[in-house]
């Protein structure tokens, strides 16, 4: 079923229309083009005869032909079998744009405004930001945005308002200002996937304010562009394997880092983020009368239901020790903690000190560049101020237990290195959940997503951390595996 709506907050003026429709378990929600009289589209879905009155009116008869034609195209997309996944939406979009291109009088740009502010992009962006922030912005779906999707928003318009000196039109956007815009995020020293991020976030601001009637130029909608990262430019994401898994369980700790340690594990077996692991209570864990216990949460980034069923006594066990009233933590502690676990239990695992060529965050770049400049300035005699002598010292202490030169150790190739142990976050439990439970084989792609929440195959295939050995050993397994099935045959 499809059905349009209004996504804006505007009480007058035009806005376009979006479409949502779900099949097949799929739900797409994007805008249609059809620019509408915002007050007279609320006032038709007031009543029925409002809506037959807004119908016979010259608007109306034009937006229920296009109507029409949008929902046949829809239907007809999914009877060629043409919208599978959420990757096909630009199918979608370009099917529906192809139709209201066909009427200029209705597929027009909003060429006047109560407030022309909102031609510019600081404006907007402030406009967009407070929608957001108080809910009354929405994805396409009707949802909030989450707090984390809010914060990446908040961080981008920093970059954007340092950037933009003045507060510039969106008609003077260009692909030259879209590349320095790039090369200012680089030369912060921004790590690529979040350079990559921000111009997403510049391209999606554009098209909002497009959607909206505040941007006719149709260059900046198409010069915002995510560059391919390659793996030497990302930080090493590590997985911990099932052994490495056993050890710490069976750690003798005490304190904060037993609970630490504790959450962290919950976190592994039901292979969820921080944001949901971190806040499960006993209503989540529920025993059907077949026995099967299961962990059912709806993940506080996504929405979505999902039930993981509990295959792993020791989960049992760490709801019995805490009477399913698990410790409360930040993240933050979480992300120091681990790491502190992890090294302890290193001096037993020998594999948590492999070391692991990764990159470092704006931060520690930052922080290293001003401890060499220190350090050289030591060297040359020169005193210290109060603040810059604390500060080089407790770099100092960090920079002699990496024996880093100067302050993180490097392979004889100049690349970071770093051990295993000093990598894991509190993320990393859902990565080696998931990785963990890809490598026995034992589910398809489809029941996994079921139980992670990943409802995109190629996010979910980028996600598990197999390395090559790794995923040739896999298949060297069921090569062999078909190999004595058949062999077993022919001999019966």
């Amino acid at each position: 079923m499809s059905q349009l709506f209004l996504r804006t907050t505007k009480t007058d003026g035009k806005a376009p229309l979006y479409v949502r429709t779900r099949r097949k378990g799929i739900l797409f929600c994007v805008s249609t083009g059809i620019m509408v009289d915002v007050k007279e589209w609320n006032k038709s879905l007031k009543s029925k005869s409002a809506l037959v009155k807004y119908e016979s009116s010259e608007e109306g008869m034009r937006v229920l032909d296009l109507e029409r034609k949008v929902f046949l195209a829809i239907d007809q997309l999914y009877a060629d079998n043409q919208l599978n996944s959420k990757e096909d939406k630009s199918i979608l979009e370009k099917a529906l744009a192809d139709i209201v291109n066909t009427d200029a009088s209705v597929y027009t740009a909003k060429t006047e405004t109560d407030d022309e502010s909102l031609r510019n992009v600081k404006a907007f962006y402030a406009y967009f930001f407070d929608g957001i922030t108080n809910g009354t912005i929405r994805h396409g779906s009707n949802a909030k945005y989450a707090d984390g999707s809010i914060q990446i928003w908040k961080n981008f318009g920093k970059c954007l308002n340092e950037y933009c000196s003045r507060d510039i039109p969106f008609s003077e956007i260009t692909k030259p200002f879209a590349d320095k815009f790039t090369l200012y995020l680089e030369k912060k020293g921004m790590m690529a996937n979040t350079v990559n991020k921000y111009v997403t976030c510049f391209r999606k601001l554009c098209n909002l304010a497009a959607e909206e009637g505040y941007n006719a130029n149709a260059v900046s909608l198409k010069v915002w562009k995510e560059r391919t990262v390659k793996e030497e430019e990302t930080r090493a994401e590590i997985y911990l394997t099932d052994e490495e898994i056993d050890a710490m369980y069976d750690m003798k700790l005490e304190g904060m880092e037993e609970r630490v340690r504790d959450v962290f594990l919950l976190g592994y077996f039901c292979c969820q983020r921080y944001s949901d692991y971190s806040k499960l209570r006993e209503e989540n864990f529920i025993t059907y009368d077949t026995g099967l216990g299961i962990i059912r949460l709806t993940q506080k980034k996504t929405g979505n239901m999902v039930d993981v069923p509990i295959v792993d006594d020791r989960v049992n066990e760490l709801c019995k020790k805490y009477n399913y009233d698990f410790p409360v933590l930040t993240e933050q502690q979480m992300n120091v903690k681990i790491k502190v676990v992890a090294e302890k239990l290193s001096k037993d695992v020998p594999s948590l000190r492999e070391k692991y060529v990764t990159v470092l965050t704006a931060v520690e770049r930052r922080a290293e560049d001003t401890y060499a400049k220190l350090l050289k300035k030591k060297k040359s005699g020169r005193k210290l101020t109060e603040n810059e002598r604390k500060w080089y010292y407790k770099q100092h202490k960090l920079a002699e237990s990496h024996n880093g030169k100067p302050l993180w150790e490097r392979n004889k190739h100049g690349e970071v290195i770093r051990p295993k142990y000093e990598l894991i976050s509190s993320h990393t439990s859902r990565r080696s959940g998931t990785t963990n439970l890809y490598k026995t084989g034992a589910l398809t792609s489809k029941e996994m997503r079921s139980i992670t929440g990943h409802q995109s195959e190629k996010v979910f295939e980028k996600y598990i951390r197999v390395s090559k050995s790794e995923q040739a050993q896999i298949v060297a397994d069921k090569l062999l595996a078909a190999k004595k099935a058949k062999n077993g045959k022919v001999e019966k």
